[in-house]
């Protein structure tokens, strides 16, 4: 049996799948929110936290983006773009904000015109492949942070973003693993509190090795 106090990194990656269904204008992608699945949702609201950015973009999911460059609407995308995926403990709660916000942009601003043949918005899937490293670490904290330091950004995603969801509950894997393994639930705490909406993969990477060398 595996030491409870041992934590095996993970690496993930996402192989995306097309639905077919596509919109031109935001009346088109309105309608199409309202039934797509939540893989779709989860996909274009998340994949962006899944991607390493020397340059951090301007807007955080592809629906703001789109509404940007194809529409032209920056009043709409800002709007879009400050959703906060990971304030949703449900995909379904994230569906209805996106639609609530375009439904009240459109009582106000008529709706922008169709976008030119090959600018129309593609809604895809994503599903995530999970693969164990060869990476663990013992009961020690200064080991952790080692690994920590080395895995790939991908692991970073998996145990702090994704795991979210996957727990259905707001922790992440590095603080849970701190918290009730190594029982240091005052580092885990300041780890949970991070933001993960606000940081890339590899500052959330930095923010988290800074919390546990202070701990130290």
């Amino acid at each position: 049996m595996a030491d409870e106090r041992t934590f095996r990194f993970y690496e993930c990656f996402a192989l995306t799948t097309l639905t077919g269904r596509k919109a031109a204008d935001i009346l088109d992608l309105l309608d199409i929110m309202k039934t797509v699945s939540r893989e779709s949702i989860f996909h274009h609201m998340h994949q962006y936290f899944l991607k390493p950015h020397a340059v951090e973009p301007e807007f955080p999911n592809d629906f703001a983006v789109w509404v940007s460059e194809s529409l032209g609407e920056p009043l709409l995308a800002e709007a879009l773009a400050n959703v906060n995926p990971f304030e949703f403990a449900k995909i379904e709660d994230l569906r209805f904000e996106l639609m609530r916000i375009i439904h009240e942009y459109l009582d106000t601003y008529p709706p922008p015109r169709p976008v030119l043949p090959g600018r129309e918005f593609m809604f895809n899937e994503g599903i995530t492949i999970v693969l164990p490293t060869s990476m663990e670490c013992g009961p020690q904290l200064h080991d952790f942070l080692l690994k920590l330091r080395e895995v790939d950004y991908s692991s970073i995603y998996f145990h702090f973003y994704e795991s979210r969801l996957r727990l259905d509950r707001p922790t992440d894997d590095f603080s849970e693993y701190l918290s009730t393994s190594l029982d240091r639930p005052g580092i885990a705490a300041r780890i949970k509190s991070l933001d993960p909406y606000m940081y890339s993969t590899e500052v959330l990477r930095e923010k988290i090795a800074s919390l546990i060398e202070e701990a130290l």
